[in-house]
């Protein structure tokens, strides 16, 4: 059993998070089960219904976390390089946040399928969190406008495209076969 005297400073609910999150990786959403979670950490199907009455409130915590990790990741790296990088180590460096936890690109990817196949409250979430995304990066875009020679129109689009390569290159991870040239690719979105 998992409790906070043999998992340090975790308590049931971050417990209970941790495991849905590393079940819902390798199983997927849909194949993942509240008793499952329970059986894996160890606690009563009553507790975790104490803490996430519905799958569905678990998984949208789920995702509330999963979507904090990325935008603090772009946040922390947009702050450091504010003004020192060019565009294309932008668009490298924002394409690498999201793919560069193999197990985390299959989170999104399973979320996402939930979202769009299933769950109305879920869709909104990424709906919320791909706006906030964009505008973080047309927002660094639109500080590169003058140099880059376009103006608040094109960085909004780019800022749509930005978004669209990464859920399909998170795609293209998962699915394997080859190395993803990020770099190229940032390269040829920045001509």
């Amino acid at each position: 059993m998992h409790n906070t005297d043999n998992k340090g400073n975790l308590n049931n609910r971050q417990l209970i998070l941790q495991t849905a999150s590393r079940l819902m990786m390798e199983q997927g959403v849909t194949n993942t089960s509240l008793t499952d979670i329970a059986r894996e950490t160890g606690i009563s199907k009553g507790t975790l219904h104490y803490y996430f009455p519905s799958k569905s409130d678990l998984i949208f915590e789920v995702t509330q976390q999963h979507f904090e990790v990325v935008t603090n990741n772009l946040l922390a790296w947009a702050d450091n390089y504010r003004g020192q990088a060019s565009f294309a180590e932008l668009l490298k460096r924002v394409i690498e946040s999201f793919l560069e936890a193999e197990t985390r690109t299959k989170l999104h990817l399973y979320l996402l399928q939930e979202a769009v196949l299933n769950n109305e409250q879920l869709r909104t979430r990424f709906q919320d969190t791909y706006r906030e995304w964009r505008a973080l990066i047309k927002n660094e875009l639109g500080k590169m406008a003058e140099r880059l020679g376009f103006d608040d129109r094109e960085a909004r689009a780019l800022s749509f495209m930005v978004v669209a390569v990464i859920d399909g290159l998170i795609i293209q991870r998962i699915v394997g076969g080859e190395d993803i040239p990020v770099e190229d690719i940032a390269a040829y979105l920045d001509r």
